[in-house]
Order: structure tokens, then sequence, then C-alpha cells
């Protein structure tokens, strides 16, 4: 293969919006590009080219964020249009969020050979990974190791038990709604007490009322409280819900309480409680940290002792002043890449992109 010109190709990209079939075919040619991505919108392009360099480098793949037809628009319906999916082949594959079509094996998305999707929510789940949130805390304010800390990996994890009820009334009307859309039915289900709306009533987390003691527990506690009062409005308003075939889909898919972050909505659960909780951790650990070097500097006789001291706290002020925590969350998806073993859904995209790149060759 020759090589590819990065420079024009991220100049197309950023040129460019999802092409017509011919043009696409025209602008590979010239490009010298075997294959054209379209994804849902521009912070989309990272992370589904960094999941092909990991696992299909030889992979020459240009991405585009934009649909040509509607004044740029972007998002998960305009790349499954049915023009799209008709068209899509070896040459021409599509990349988006799953939502919850994964859990509820909704097709064309289960079994499309073209269509590659996240089986999370959406790249934000991957971007709340714990063992990610961990290390950027660290990286971000060097907190005393000989003291208790506040531990991401088991917040993550309670919150994902206390909202697995939620999550299978979740289901249960998003899969009435998909069958709806099926039968192509012009009254879709909408269900107000699971509106976006109410889902951040119930998920997110106000900064002024954290209280790390505990491992955050009264957080834990009236997130508790609040899932369960959702609840009790939805069983007073349908009285009539089974949810026994939800339950069999979660255990054939081997779904656990302590996973459920992984199929929450993202978004919301990376702005309204991953960054609120980390902004939280963070000024904690640096507010401690100034105040341990102001304890020393009491404790301090010598010069010499004195000038190390102030050494140590100017070359941490510079470290941390120089992070941008916000931004490494961003990018927290990758220490998925690092750490494939601990997660299950990156293992699954990474079968189907070596499942598609053997059939490439």
């Amino acid at each position: 293969m020759k090589d590819l010109n990065i420079d024009n190709a991220e100049k197309t990209l950023l040129d460019n919006d999802f092409p017509d079939i011919d043009d696409r075919n025209a602008e590979n040619i010239q490009l010298d590009i075997d294959i054209a991505c379209y994804v849902e919108g521009i912070e989309d392009v990272h992370f589904w080219k960094d999941i092909f360099d990991s696992f299909a480098p030889e992979l020459r793949i240009i991405f585009y964020p934009y649909s040509r037809e509607n004044n740029l628009k972007s998002g998960k319906q305009t790349v499954l249009t049915e023009r799209n999916l008709k068209n899509a082949s070896a040459s021409l594959i599509l990349c988006v969020d799953s939502d919850l079509e994964y859990l509820l094996k909704n097709e064309p998305l289960l079994s499309h050979p073209y269509i590659f999707h996240t089986y999370t929510y959406s790249i934000e789940n991957y971007k709340i990974f714990p063992d990610a949130l961990a290390r950027i805390v660290e990286k971000s304010s060097y907190p005393d190791t000989n003291t208790r800390r506040f531990s991401f990996v088991n917040f993550i994890k309670d919150y994902s038990k206390i909202t697995y009820p939620l999550l299978r009334y979740l289901l249960y009307f998003e899969k009435k709604k998909l069958e709806q859309m099926a039968r192509k039915q012009p009254d879709v289900i909408s269900e107000p007490l699971i509106s976006e709306k109410n889902l951040k009533s119930v998920f997110c987390i106000k900064s002024n009322e954290i209280d790390l003691a505990d491992n955050a527990n009264d957080v834990i506690t009236e997130l508790e409280y609040r899932v369960s009062h959702l609840i009790d409005q939805i069983k007073k308003k349908h009285s009539n819900i089974d949810l026994s075939q939800i339950d069999r889909i979660l255990s054939e898919l081997n779904i656990k309480e302590e996973e459920t972050y992984w199929y929450l909505n993202g978004h919301i659960m990376y702005d309204c409680v991953a960054k609120i909780m980390m902004g939280k951790v963070i000024s904690d650990y640096r507010k401690e940290k100034r105040e341990w070097f102001k304890l020393q500097e009491e404790k301090l006789e010598s010069q010499e002792e004195m000038k190390i001291l102030e050494d140590k706290k100017n070359e941490y002020n510079n470290r941390i002043k120089n992070i941008d925590w916000k931004t490494l969350m961003n990018d927290g998806y990758m220490y998925c890449l690092i750490s494939l073993k601990r997660c299950p859904p990156i293992q699954k995209i990474k079968q189907d992109v070596e499942q598609y790149w053997d059939s490439y060759c």
C-alpha cells in the first residue's frame, strides 16, 4: 500500500462533508484512500480513528462527520440513512453510537457487516471508565498516597448498582418505541417520566452537595432515593409493565449490575456525574497538598530545608498548572485501548474491526 498524504486527508476532512457515492469514489482515487467512514460528528472522528489505528493500522480511512444534503447536519440518523445503508460496503463503512440498541439487539445495528457501533450507550461512556478517572486524578493532583483516597472505581460501581433497576425500565420503553418505529406507526411512544430532563434530575450530581467522606456515600444514598422515586412514579402510571423479557435479554448478554454505567446515557454521565465528581476530587486534593506544604513550612527551622521545600512546592504548582484535567477526561477512552481486558465493550469493537480487516484482505 502507498503512504497516505495525511495533510491532504486532514484538509479534505475539514473542507468536505458526507460525499455522494460517486464523489466519494473519485476522492478516494485522487487521495489514494481505500475506505471512507461516516461518523456522527467531529468528536467521533478522533474516537473511531484511534479505534482503527489500534486494531487495524494498515487500513487507510478518511472520516466524514457531516451530511452534505442537510446543511451540515450530523448525528446517528444522518449516518444510517437508507441510502448509506444501501451503499455501505468494504470501502464505505458507518460508525455510530449504540444508544440502547445493542442491548435490544436492534437491526440494522446488530448484524450489518459494515456498521460499527460502540456497544456502550455512546463514546462518552468510555470516557468515564473508572480506571481512567482514577489515573486522571493522580496526574492532575498527585494526592498523598499515605492516606485513604477517594476511589472512582468503587464510586462508579456503587452508582451502577443503584441505577441498574432503572436501566431495566429504560430498556422496556425503548424496546416498545423501536418496535413501533419498525412497524412505522405514526404515534411512537414517548414516555415523559424517562425523558432526558427526568434522567438528568435523577442522575446528575450537584457539586455543592458532594461530601467525599466514606467515598461520597451521601451522594449514592441520595441517588438511591431519586431512582426509587422515579421507579415508583413509573409503576403508578404503568401498572402492567412486565420486565421479564428485559431481564432475559440482560441475562443473555451477561450484563452485570456493577457495569450499568456502560449503558446509561453517556452524555449525562460524562457531563453531570464524572466531570462534577472529578472537579470536586481534584480541587480537594490540590487544596490538601497546599495545606500540607504550609504545615511543613511551620515545622522547618533551617534555611536549607526551607529552600528544598520551596522548590518542591514550586515544582508541584508548576506541574498542576500545566495540566488540564478536562482535556485528559475527553481522551479518557484511550485508557480502554491500553487496558483492553478491563473494557469488555471495546473488546467487542476490536473483534468487529479484526473480522472486517480479515474480510477486507
